[in-house]
């Protein structure tokens, strides 16, 4: 073991709780690959799905990308033997069944490599998509009466005057739009993430 494990963002037992209970029971419900489970309600699917399209790929090779980096980095850890074999075999089926448990896992540079593009381009695509799912989400608003044409405008106006994160720093953390009526959305943030013992991944793992 490395001296990293003091400084981790997530514990085995919290990762695997997480991904097993919640997401691979979410998955069977909603079929594989949902994007539920973890915190996550339907948030990561619709990033990816709009992060597809910003990027000029299939959502089929953009969710295999993160599939393939999550295992790529339960694989290492399990190398490293910072997880035993059971668990990394656990956390490779908890990424297979649930995309919000591989999104997690996995780690921007290996996503990248894996659609044979830039760091850069991944994470200006997923920059483009959460401001996407956002100003969706106020449309929707407005649609359903939930908030007025003027609030709509406020809101949207804050969107263009955010800076917003690439691929990692997580779905929940504070674009903190209410412009009157509980429009909460929360697409942006910095949830720790980590994968066990030795690993001390923070913020979603390596850049």
């Amino acid at each position: 073991m490395r001296n990293g494990t003091k400084r981790l963002a997530l514990s085995v037992t919290a990762v695997l709780a997480a991904a097993l209970t919640v997401g691979v029971v979410a998955a069977s419900a909603h079929g594989p690959g949902g994007g539920r489970g973890l915190g996550g309600g339907a948030g990561v699917s619709s990033l990816v799905t709009q992060a597809a399209t910003q990027l000029g790929v299939t959502r089929a090779n953009l969710v295999s990308a993160i599939q393939q980096s999550a295992a790529t980095r339960v694989s290492q850890a399990v190398a490293d033997g910072d997880l035993t074999s059971a668990q990394g075999d656990d956390l490779t089926t908890a990424a297979q069944d649930d995309l919000s448990a591989a999104y997690r896992l996995s780690e921007t540079a290996t996503v990248a490599s894996n659609l044979g593009i830039t760091t850069s381009a991944l994470n200006t695509g997923f920059a483009a998509a959460r401001k996407a799912v956002a100003e969706a989400a106020i449309d929707a608003a407005l649609a359903a009466g939930r908030i007025t044409s003027d609030e709509a405008t406020a809101a949207k106006a804050k969107l263009d005057a955010r800076t917003f994160p690439g691929y990692k720093n997580g779905l929940g953390g504070g674009l903190g739009l209410h412009p009157g009526r509980g429009m909460g959305l929360h697409l942006g943030g910095g949830a720790n993430q980590g994968l066990g013992p030795g690993h001390g991944l923070r913020h979603g793992g390596r850049p």
